[in-house]
C-alpha cells in the first residue's frame, strides 16, 4: 500500500533530507520494560533544540524543532511550547513538529524489533511518526504515522499500526516492513507532533463503487457486413501530394492534453509539510505534552535533568571493613532503571570498581554494599566514592575516610624449655 508513496514521494530533498553520514552505533534489538536503554539524555531547555530551516537539514542525533503554525518563524522552541515537569508542552491553538534521525538506518527486517521497542509518556494530542527512506535516494522519503497511541494521558509501550496520512489508509508493522523491503527503503529518523493527533484526524477514504463490467461481445455482430464496398474507390487519389508536409513541424514536441500530476508532498519544505500534504485540514485543537521517548537504543526525557546525589550510610570504616565487608552506599538521580557502576579514587588517581552493577528504581534511585579494592584502597586515608549511570552518565560522589585497623595486643606465648626446681 505505502510502496507508491515511498516511491512518489519527493521530500528529502527539502524536508527530511540525509544530507550527512550517520554515526553507526548498536544494532536494534528487543529491549525490556524494565531495563534502561543504552543511551539516555535530558533535552530540557531551549539551547537542545535547533529550529528547523526552510530548506534541507540532516536528519542527525540533534533535535529540530518548528511550530506548525508558522513553521519558518524560527527564534527559540520556548516562544510556542513550554518546557517543565510535563515536558514539551502546548496550550490549545499551539503546536510543534519535533524530528530526530536515528544514529543508524533500521532496515525492514528490524522494523519489527524497532517498533515494539517504542514506548512514550504522553498527555492530550501528540503524534509519533516514521521518516523512511528509499535506498540512497534522499529525494524519495515519507512518513507514516501510529494510530494506536494511547488517547490522553498515558505510557505507549510497542507500535504495530501505521497510518499514511496521505490515503488514511493503515497498515500493520509486518506489512509496512514488505513495502520497505520491496521498494528497498529504511527507517532514517522520527517525529513528533505535539498539540495534533494525527490519526484521530485523518480518515480513511470512503470505499468507491466496484467499476462495472463491460458486456461481453456477442457471437455475431448485430449487423451483417455488406459484400462490396459503399463507395467505390477512386483510380486516382482526389487530391494530388503536395511536395512539402501542409504544416512544418515545431522544435519541441506539443504539450500533452491531460496534465500530468505531481506527487503529494513532493513540494514539502518545513516539518508542517507531512500534515500540509494530507487533502483534510489538521488543526491544533488540542493541547498536548510528550515528556519521554524511547526509541532504538536511546531514550530521551524532555523533563529537567536530574542532579544526581550519593551518601554513604557511614562515612568511615576501617582498612579491613572497606575491602572485606564493604561499605553501604546510597544514590539518586538516574535513570529509571539504568546499571548503575562505581569508582574510587583520592585526590591522585582513581580506578573502577569491577563486579558493581546496581540497578535503579523506577525513580532512579540504587542501594547497595561496594567492596573496594584491595590493591587500590591499601592505606588510610581519605577516598572518594563515584556512582556512574551506565546509560545517562549522570555521576555523583561521596567521601569516605579509612582508618587504620585497630592494634591487636599481643598474645603470650610460652617459650619451651627445662623447668628446674629447688629444694
Amino acid at each position: 500500500m505505502l510502496r507508491s508513496r515511498i516511491t512518489a514521494a519527493a521530500v528529502g530533498a527539502t524536508v527530511l533530507g540525509v544530507t550527512a553520514a550517520l554515526v553507526p552505533t548498536v544494532s536494534t534489538a528487543n529491549v525490556s520494560v524494565d531495563a534502561a536503554s543504552a543511551v539516555v539524555t535530558w533535552k530540557d531547555s531551549a539551547a537542545d533544540f535547533t529550529a528547523a530551516p526552510e530548506g534541507t537539514f540532516p536528519l542527525t542525533d540533534q533535535w529540530y524543532w518548528a511550530a506548525l503554525s508558522d513553521p519558518t518563524a524560527g527564534g527559540k522552541i520556548t516562544d510556542f511550547a513550554t518546557l517543565d515537569e510535563d515536558g514539551v508542552s502546548v496550550s490549545e491553538g499551539e503546536a510543534v513538529g519535533l524530528v530526530r534521525g536515528l544514529t543508524k538506518p533500521v532496515a525492514p527486517s528490524d522494523l519489527g524489533a524497532l517498533a515494539s521497542g517504542i514506548s512514550s509518556t504522553t498527555t492530550g494530542a501528540t503524534t509519533f511518526g516514521l521518516a523512511i527512506q528509499e535506498g540512497d535516494d534522499d529525494s524519495a522519503q515519507t512518513v507514516v504515522f501510529a494510530t494506536d497511541q494511547a488517547n490522553g494521558e498515558g505510557v505507549v509501550d510497542g507500535l504495530s499500526n501505521w497510518l499514511d496520512p496521505e490515503t488514511g489508509e493503515v497498515e500493520s508493522t509486518s506489512a509496512l516492513a514488505a513495502d520497505l523491503r520491496a521498494a528497498d527503503a529504511e527507517v532514517v529518523g522520527y517525529i513528533v507532533y505535539v498539540g495534533i493527533d494525527v490519526a484521530g484526524e485523518v480518515t480513511a477514504p470512503p470505499a468507491t463503487d466496484e467499476p462495472t463490467e463491460t458486456p461481453a461481445p456477442t457471437d455475431e455482430p448485430t449487423t451483417a457486413p455488406t459484400d462490396e464496398p459503399t463507395v467505390a474507390p477512386t483510380d486516382e487519389p482526389t487530391t494530388a501530394p503536395t511536395d512539402e508536409p501542409t504544416t512544418a513541424p515545431t522544435d519541441e514536441p506539443t504539450a500533452p492534453t491531460t496534465p500530468v500530476e505531481q506527487a503529494p508532498g513532493a513540494e514539502l519544505k518545513s516539518l508542517a509539510s507531512p500534515l500540509e500534504s494530507s487533502a483534510q485540514a489538521l488543526a491544533a485543537d488540542a493541547s498536548g505534552s510528550i515528556s519521554s521517548l524511547r526509541i532504538d537504543d536511546t531514550t530521551t526525557y524532555f523533563t529537567p535533568q536530574p542532579t544526581a546525589a550519593a551518601r554513604l550510610v557511614t562515612s568511615s570504616a576501617t582498612l579491613t571493613e572497606a575491602t572485606t565487608t564493604g561499605v553501604r552506599v546510597q544514590g539518586s538521580g538516574f535513570a529509571p532503571f539504568e546499571v548503575v557502576g562505581a569508582g574510587v579514587g583520592t585526590s591522585a588517581q582513581g580506578t573502577d570498581i569491577p563486579g558493581v552493577a546496581l540497578r535503579a528504581d523506577a525513580e532512579g534511585n540504587v542501594a547497595g554494599t561496594i567492596v573496594l579494592p584491595a590493591d587500590f584502597v591499601n592505606a588510610a586515608g581519605t577516598y572518594t566514592i563515584g556512582l556512574v549511570g551506565t546509560s545517562s552518565a549522570q555521576t555523583a560522589q561521596a567521601t569516605l575516610t579509612v582508618t587504620a585497623d585497630p592494634a591487636v595486643a599481643p598474645v603470650a606465648v610460652p617459650v619451651p624449655g627445662t623447668a628446674t626446681f629447688t629444694g
